[in-house]
């Protein structure tokens, strides 16, 4: 008993030696790996959201999240000219929570936001328990996310430290021209159901909420105009959850808050998106609001 006892003892040391010096060769190796500037020509992914680390320390105000409704929705240039509110909109395409979570984390790391807007079509976009856990791996070790640059690598990226010198001049913001009639005869029609959230992005958003009540600043949940995505069982859904987190919640597509959106010229895509016009409508909405917080 006791010769077994000793030798799974061993056993278990020699696997944490092993696990821990592969951690530390891999922390070594995202040093190397990692993109020595916030550019894509460094290797830099989401170039357009990474401009945010180019922001001088503490000067922005604002920062919206979510996916490609936010990035088509929100114009910081606009904002500023009209209200002098800073902020920078980390959009991307398809972008999941646990991706939302990461963002917010790094921008964090240099900026004090009094706001953060959280546009809510992701919030309803599934992912799994793997996807999540990939996430936080490539947070902690960035050679697991940039792997695929050894091909690319310079001498400056083992010797040269980490900095940000470029920034998006649009802060973040994707200006759509043209326009695509969207059919809006059904957009937030009265309905009793409710939509189902994924559980996981519950889970995620109660940390982004910490993450924001932590660092002092306030979550507004934002709705854009959509008729695509959004809809009455949508809305009851973020109602409850906002509740429920006790944060703001404002829907831009009905009640007191909706964007008087021309459906026929404010879209670029059929209702899916919001156009350059569509986008200046939210702005000025989003900007009112933003200046009573």
């Amino acid at each position: 008993m006791g010769n077994r006892l000793v030798r799974a003892s061993r056993s278990l040391l020699e696997a944490a030696l092993a696990v821990a010096a592969t951690i530390a060769v891999l922390a070594a190796l995202s040093h190397v790996f990692v993109p020595k500037n916030n550019q894509a020509e460094f290797g830099q992914r989401d170039e357009r959201v990474y401009g945010v680390l180019g922001q001088p320390e503490g000067s922005v105000e604002v920062l919206f999240l979510g996916d490609s409704e936010a990035y088509t929705s929100f114009s910081p240039l606009q904002l500023w000219d009209e209200r002098g509110i800073t902020s920078y909109v980390l959009g991307t395409s398809g972008q999941k929570l646990c991706y939302t979570r990461s963002l917010l984390g790094r921008a964090l790391e240099r900026q004090r936001p009094r706001v953060v807007v959280l546009e809510t079509n992701c919030l309803f976009r599934s992912f799994s328990v793997g996807e999540a856990l990939v996430r936080l791996a490539q947070d902690a070790l960035p050679v697991l996310e940039y792997h695929d640059r050894w091909k690319s690598l310079r001498p400056e990226d083992v010797l040269g430290t980490v900095r940000a010198t470029w920034t998006d001049e649009a802060r973040g913001f994707v200006g759509k021209e043209g326009a695509v009639p969207a059919d809006a005869s059904s957009h937030m029609a009265p309905s009793d159901e409710v939509a189902g959230l994924p559980w996981l992005s519950r889970v995620y958003l109660d940390d982004i909420a910490r993450t924001c009540e932590r660092a002092g600043a306030r979550l507004v949940l934002v709705s854009t105009p959509s008729t695509r995505n959004w809809s009455t069982a949508r809305h009851s859904r973020m109602e409850r959850v906002a509740s429920e987190l006790g944060v703001d919640y404002v829907d831009l597509n009905v009640g007191k808050d909706r964007v008087e959106i021309d459906w026929s010229r404010d879209t670029y895509d059929g209702g899916d998106h919001l156009n350059v016009d569509g986008a200046r409508k939210v702005t000025s909405a989003v900007g009112a609001l933003l200046a009573r917080v």
